[in-house]
Formats: structure tokens, sequence, C-alpha cells
């Protein structure tokens, strides 16, 4: 029970901070109306009910849902308690810019054997890639950052062509930053990169056209 009260108060809190803050990107409305209907069911004590709207949400790309569905793990509310699973989602999240979720993963990382940390990476950049080779840009913002020093596993030549590829599509928030690494990086190295970006624009630009 006061593993189940400290929950409902962090989740109520959250909510309450997070409605005055605007997230890594607009959320449409029909998030809006789920998150509402999710914070009802679980003031109402409709756990798994909550956690499967949820899921969906977080099925989705959504970044808000996302994390509350790491909390439901990491708690054990409305579904088995599993810090690995809790860390895969809260991971998506901070990769999306979600403040709150960049802040819990630090903490939850001890909770999980370290040579799982990586594998947490790879499974959140498996899920982001067919949207980012889509041309979504919060993915591909999310990707580039997934290979920062932020996360641990730092490799700049992928940080600089993922964030290339969204400054190329219209991400302006990554554009200082890929600028930045450019300079980190051999003439050689920034060379093939864009050889990279180039090919992926090319094949990008066909499939939209059609």
């Amino acid at each position: 029970m006061k593993r189940l009260s400290a929950f409902l108060c962090f989740s109520i809190v959250f909510v309450a901070i997070a409605s005055g803050q605007a997230s890594a990107s607009d959320e449409p409305v029909v998030a809006t109306e789920q998150l509402q209907k999710i914070d009802d069911l679980i003031r109402e004590n409709h756990f798994n009910e909550a956690v499967g709207l949820t899921k969906a949400l977080a099925e989705a790309g959504n970044a808000e849902g996302q994390f509350r569905l790491a909390l439901f793990y990491w708690h054990g509310v409305g579904v088995g308690q599993n810090y690995l699973e809790a860390l895969h989602w809260c991971t998506i999240a901070a990769l999306s810019g979600h403040e709150k979720a960049i802040a819990a993963r630090k903490l939850m990382l001890p909770s999980v054997d370290t040579p799982n940390w990586p594998k947490t990476l790879d499974w959140a950049r498996q899920r982001l890639q067919k949207t980012a080779e889509a041309g979504k840009n919060v993915d591909l913002a999310a990707l580039s950052r997934s290979y920062s020093s932020d996360f641990g596993f730092e490799n700049i030549i992928e940080q600089y062509y993922w964030g290339s590829l969204s400054v190329a599509v219209g991400q302006d928030i990554l554009h200082k930053q890929r600028d930045l690494l450019s300079k980190k990086i051999a003439v050689t190295d920034a060379a093939k990169v864009q050889d990279r970006v180039a090919a992926w624009l090319e094949k990008f630009r066909k499939e939209q056209s059609q």
C-alpha cells in the first residue's frame, strides 16, 4: 500500500507539473484526452485499464505515454514489476527529450544489470528506426541523441549522421549541435557521413514523390 501511495502521489504531481510545460513536440488533442482518461482511471483505482491505454499511447510513439508506462513497470502497478522494461520505456521517452524521463532514467539505471544498458539503447533504436527512416523528425533527432555521451555510449559519427538527417528534413534545433560535431570528426569521416546523408535524402525524396 505504501508503494502504491507513492506511485499515485508521484504520478499526480508529475501530471500537474507537465500540464504547464511544452513537451518535445505538440501532442495531438486525442493524446491529451487519452492522458486525461488515464489519470481518471488511476484515481478510480482501475489500474489494469490505465495500463492498457498507456501501452497504446506508448506504442504509438507518445513520449508522455512511454514515460508513464515506465512508471507502471517500475512500481509494478497494474502490471508485473519489471525494472528492465521500465528502463526500456523510460529510455525511449528520454531520447525524445522528455525531461522527467531523462531524470528518471538516471535513477533507474543502477537497478538494472550493467550489460543491459547498451541493450536498452539498441531496443529503443530498433523501435525508432522505422519511423525515423520515414522522415519523422522527432525520431531522427532521438536517434542522434542515442549516440551522444548523455546516454553513456558515445558514437560521434552516428550522432552526426542522424543529426544531419534531422537537420536536412527541417529540425533546426539540432543545427548547432550538428555543426559542433562536424568539428570533432575527421574530414574523411565527415565526407563519408555526407555521402550517406545524400543517399538517404535521394531515396527519401523519391519515396515522398511516389
